[in-house]
């Protein structure tokens, strides 16, 4: 079982914003509550460095779009930096790694691949629970809108997680569930409808049977250009035309499925049969060149798929380092003036006020620079992106060579199950088949 619970984080009062961002994102990935960082996880940044990428996002987001980030608003609504999750267990019932794994795939699917976000597994308290932090700007350089209807949402994704994993889930007493809380799927009229046809057709001897079984629950017109039907207790508001319910289901159609106890089938039309045809020839040809030992095709793109796949996410996560490099890189060019004015003093205590953001930026790009033994200066800038580019190259060629073996893959399978439709449809082949089966269970009794 497993409680959810979404909110906001503001910027903290005499906090600029990205020690906000480090502080929180520094408490949910405390080691001693983590088991040493071993259950913490993140996407599309570093949890040593999130914070810093978060606000560069944030920023690139300001400076994009012209719209700040935080805002004061005039009717006293609140303006976030990032947003938090938790999601809590039952004591108990959950290993820290699956809880982990939970964590993780509930930011995946609630988030998409739109945002940055880390996800922390504690376990200093009885009950396991999971931090989600993530930036409220997504890549699409668009805000995280918070509605009223976004805590029932994560609850129910996490509900179905934690029954994916026959975890138990929080179920609502009976009256606020009659009143609030309910997965139960409603059946439309237009289903209900089409369902009583189809039974009253089976079992009336005729058409006027028909009508007469239609009548106990629906009242019926016949009176006018087309059959409409309409409960007499379901709450059906409008009469329904029959037409409108699909192949099959017009006046003559229902007429004659009650006279000759036949179903309707589409039949096939010269277009299709052409359509069929060219297939045919194109999978006569993709024999020809490939050969027909289809196990052994599927077999060998499966086994390149995966070592493809296998490429690309040891490349991702290489990119994604690299990205934090670029991103400390651009900041120093943009806020190196403003640094040095700074340094030496030339600045005013009111504009060093006034660019304090940029100034805290421009630090925190070096010292991550360093932390990850690459100089500041322009060369190593130099040096690192060309590195970068190739990096790139080799990324799309990768995906490339991936989207190709999986569109060969779907390939064969499709020719594979025209191959197995021809072999069905041939009497010579379907005669040797079942002579061939026959002689084996011959030899199976011997």
């Amino acid at each position: 079982m497993a409680t959810t619970y979404i909110t906001g984080i503001e910027v903290w009062p005499g906090r600029p914003p990205l020690q906000t961002a480090f502080d929180s994102i520094t408490y949910i990935t405390n080691p001693e509550k983590t088991r040493g960082g071993e259950l913490v996880s993140s996407f599309r940044c570093e949890p040593g460095t999130a914070h810093f990428e978060m606000i560069c996002e944030q920023r690139e987001f300001e400076q994009k779009t012209g719209r700040k980030v935080i805002v004061d608003y005039a009717d006293g609504r609140k303006s976030y930096l990032l947003m938090t999750m938790r999601q809590s267990f039952l004591p108990g019932e959950v290993t820290p790694e699956k809880a982990h794994e939970i964590g993780c795939e509930l930011a995946r699917r609630f988030l998409g691949k739109k945002y940055q976000y880390v996800v922390a597994t504690h376990i200093d308290k009885a009950h396991i629970h999971n931090h989600i932090i993530f930036n409220i700007i997504g890549s699409d350089m668009k805000k995280f809108r918070q509605t009223k209807f976004t805590p029932r949402q994560l609850r129910d994704l996490s509900d179905r997680i934690c029954e994916e994993n026959n975890l138990s889930v929080v179920v609502p007493s009976a009256d606020w569930q009659k009143r609030k809380y309910t997965n139960e799927k409603v059946t439309s009229f237009r289903t209900i409808l089409r369902n009583d046809v189809d039974r009253c057709i089976r079992e009336a001897r005729d058409y006027e049977d028909f009508i007469r079984r239609m009548q106990e629950q629906y009242y019926v017109d016949e009176s006018k250009k087309y059959l409409t039907f309409r409960h007499r207790t379901n709450g059906q508001q409008r009469p329904i035309r029959s037409y409108t319910l699909g192949k099959g289901y017009t006046w003559n159609e229902i007429r004659l499925r009650c006279e000759t106890d036949e179903e309707i089938v589409n039949p096939i039309t010269i277009s299709q049969k052409l359509r069929n045809i060219e297939a045919l020839i194109h999978a006569a040809g993709f024999v020809r060149e490939n050969g027909s030992d289809f196990a052994a095709q599927t077999e060998k793109l499966n086994q390149s798929i995966e070592q493809t796949q296998r490429l690309m996410d040891d490349a991702q996560r290489r990119l994604q380092k690299a990205e934090v490099i670029s991103k400390c890189y651009s900041l120093i060019e943009q806020y190196r003036p403003i640094y040095e004015q700074y340094h030496s003093g030339s600045l005013r205590d009111q504009a060093a006020a006034d660019h304090r953001e940029e100034i805290e930026l421009y630090q925190a790009a070096v010292e991550t620079l360093r932390e990850k033994h690459f100089s500041p200066n322009n060369s190593a800038r130099k040096h690192f992106q060309s590195e970068l580019a190739e990096l790139q190259k080799q990324y799309s060629d990768l995906q490339t060579q991936f989207r190709s073996a999986r569109k060969q893959l779907q390939r064969v399978g499709e020719v594979q199950d025209i191959s197995d439709s021809v072999d069905a449809a041939d009497p010579v082949i379907l005669a040797k088949t079942e002579e061939n089966n026959m002689t084996g269970d011959e030899l199976g009794r011997s």
